[in-house]
């Protein structure tokens, strides 16, 4: 009975004691419930939880696993539900065990941890290892792979080893020889001689499968050297380290037919005290000790060896020993001629072969029983031959099976990088293009912005051009006035002045005579003072209406604005302006950006009301100036229509003056635009 899988129960013995040694901070440190931690923290001491029963400890961590969802992605906690995961494994509740790897598996990727994600599919491969072994295959090459990527070789050496166990259960041995090798090349400078003492079983029972016993035995001889430095071993299992080497060689020595060698090995261990009796070792060894002395003709206590090993067996619920042993019986009695006990022991082992479907001692069987039971042996040769046939074709599919899973991950490799290549040409294209349209906006807004800020500078040079022509018309207009001035006093002073001189003298003169000839020579002159009187009338009113005309008048340039339309427009344009405005206490800038708006208003109008009408008002409410249009043209929807650079400079000069702003329009219902702007007192 080959026992190389002592590696595997060691490595659950050495998880376990990991989770009790690890303290419960990790878990009182990231769980966010206070009271369930302080309840946890008090139960989960090293003692007390290896003194529960194991539905207890389930229940255990079933209240610890049911915080694990609230915890922190962090490295702690991630150790903390490894931990959690390996206990679980210990109590054979692989199903929760795999539900808390999937959760590392989701932390380790979220946090880019490989080498969590590579322990963890170690750990997923280990829960599907009894019932799943193609799926555990599967986990542990892709831990494997990761392991390859972080140069881990004492791993990475394990998982080979995995891998290789699996294919041996299986029944391929090339490969599963293949795999060893590959592990056995790394385990060479590994300090780790427990793994290396069961790569080297392992190998030995490949070769042994493949009946090359020279090398089987190499491996094993190799394996049990390794046993002098107990040191390098766990002490709780270095006795089942040893018996487990020298069944291995005994079975090596049975094949060979050296069967003294296997007695002899056989006796010494039983006589050293090494094996504990009724226990699943001492049940093989003494299995094993009957088998060599049987195969060598010496029949003595083989009987009882055989039994004996048997009951310990079933007593362990040892299922592949209780076939072993079942067989060594029908053997053994089929040799002492008690053909009867020989096929009621043969058929129990069939039996149970079959039920737990161990093909090879199914074989045995049915072989033995067509040698002893003639009357059956054609049934059995039948079944034989089905059976190797589909022993064959299932090794045959395995053997395929996991190169197809082989082949298949290195199918999904090459496509993740192909897609990884994809992503990251489609991400660089994707950032090229983002970059060229970000580009693009940015230097449409600059250039937009610089129109905008040419735009205002126009605009202000063109107001500052304003200011300058009212400031050149009020300078020209005040040397009009002067010039006018000094010409009327020029006609004041040589005409009408000297003609009252005149008529002054001649009066006086006339004054002293009072005869029909002076008195009509006076009313000559008193003609010439009516005269008078009409050049100084005519001069008044001609200077009176000369100022006014010449006069700089803001109402005068509206109208001017009004008729101009007027002129050019098929629109109606009106105007009408409070008289009680004082227009001289008004600030020049308001009444710049009201003639622009009013003149931006009317263009717009033009241009797009298709307006009948349009009247423009300016009134007086308080201290405000308010400026109305109005037209009955054909409106729009506010909402729905795109500002234009009229509408958006009209309240820009708004916010220029701090005046209010408001658009009421409609469609089919014209528009009104009303302004309103604070003047101060007048």
């Amino acid at each position: 009975m080959v026992f190389f899988c002592l590696f595997l129960k060691k490595k659950a013995l050495k998880r376990f004691q990991i989770f009790i040694s690890i303290s419960f901070i990790f878990f009182v440190a990231s769980c966010e419930q206070k009271k369930a931690v302080e309840i946890s923290s008090k139960l989960f001491q090293k003692a007390h939880y290896k003194s529960k029963k194991p539905e207890q400890k389930i229940r255990f961590l079933d209240s610890i696993n049911s915080f694990s969802e609230q915890i922190k992605n962090d490295s702690v906690n991630r150790h903390f539900l490894f931990d959690i995961s390996t206990e679980y494994y210990n109590q054979n509740q692989f199903k929760q065990s795999f539900k808390v790897c999937k959760q590392i598996l989701n932390f380790s990727i979220a946090a880019k941890d490989t080498f969590s994600l590579a322990k963890v599919y170690f750990y997923m491969g280990d829960t599907y290892e009894i019932s799943q072994k193609d799926s555990a295959y599967y986990y542990y090459q892709k831990s494997e792979k990761l392991y390859r990527i972080l140069k881990d070789n004492d791993q990475l050496a394990k998982m080979l080893f995995k891998k290789a166990s699996i294919l041996f259960f299986e029944g391929n041995y090339i490969e599963s020889e293949s795999q060893i090798s590959s592990s056995l090349q790394y385990l060479k400078r590994s300090n780790d001689a427990e793994i290396l003492f069961s790569a080297y079983n392992l190998m030995g029972c490949n070769f042994e499968k493949l009946d090359e016993y020279d090398n089987s035995l190499k491996y094993f001889l190799l394996a049990k050297d390794l046993l002098k430095k107990k040191e390098n071993f766990n002490e709780e299992l270095i006795n089942n380290y040893e018996i487990t080497s020298v069944v291995n060689i005994c079975n090596i020595y049975d094949k060979k037919k050296q069967y003294k060698k296997s007695i002899q090995l056989l006796g010494l261990l039983l006589s050293t005290n090494t094996v504990s009796i009724n226990n699943i070792y001492y049940a093989n060894v003494i299995g094993n000790l009957g088998y060599s002395k049987m195969k060598n003709g010496n029949f003595n206590e083989v009987e009882k060896y055989f039994k004996n090993s048997l009951s310990i067996s079933k007593k362990n619920d040892s299922k592949d020993n209780i076939i072993y042993q079942l067989i060594n019986l029908g053997e053994y009695y089929s040799l002492i001629k008690d053909t009867t006990k020989s096929i009621n022991y043969l058929t129990q082992s069939l039996q149970l072969a079959e039920k737990i479907r161990v093909g090879e001692e199914i074989k045995t069987a049915l072989k033995m029983l067509s040698k002893i039971d003639y009357r059956n042996a054609s049934k059995y040769d039948k079944r034989y031959i089905f059976i190797n046939d589909s022993l064959s074709k299932a090794q045959r599919i395995n053997r395929n099976k996991y190169a197809r899973i082989e082949y298949e991950t290195s199918v999904v490799e090459d496509e993740n990088k192909v897609l990884s290549a994809k992503n990251t040409y489609i991400i660089i294209g994707s950032l090229l293009l983002i970059f060229a349209l970000v580009s693009i906006i940015v230097y449409r807004y600059i250039k937009s912005q610089k129109r905008e800020i040419e735009f205002t500078k126009a605009q202000q040079k063109a107001e500052e051009e304003i200011f300058d022509l009212l400031k050149e018309y009020q300078l020209k207009l005040s040397i009009a006035k002067e010039l006018e001035q000094n010409r009327i006093s020029k006609e004041l002073h040589d005409s009408v002045m000297n003609k009252l001189h005149g008529a002054r003298m001649q009066l006086g003169i006339l004054n002293d005579y009072n005869n029909a000839e002076i008195k009509e020579k006076r009313l000559v002159y008193v003609d010439l003072l009516q005269e008078i009187e009409q050049d100084i009338r005519t001069i008044s009113h001609d200077l009176h209406t000369e100022i006014n005309e010449t006069k700089f008048d803001y109402i005068n340039l509206l109208s001017n604005l009004i008729n101009l339309q007027n002129e050019i427009e098929t629109t109606f344009f009106t105007l009408l302006i409070a008289p009680e405005i004082n227009w001289d206490s008004i600030e020049s800038l308001i009444k710049i950006n009201i003639f622009r708006i009013v003149q931006e208003s009317l263009l717009n109008i033009s241009k797009h009301a298709n307006a009948s009408t349009c009247s423009v008002t300016i009134l007086l409410e308080s201290n405000n100036l308010v400026l109305e249009i109005k037209d009955d043209g054909v409106g729009f929807d506010l909402n729905a229509a795109k500002q234009g650079i009229g509408l958006h400079n009209m309240q820009e000069r708004t916010k220029t003056i701090s005046a209010n702003l408001a658009i009421v329009s409609q469609p089919n219902n014209g528009t009104t635009i009303r302004l309103k702007v604070k003047i101060g007192g007048l």
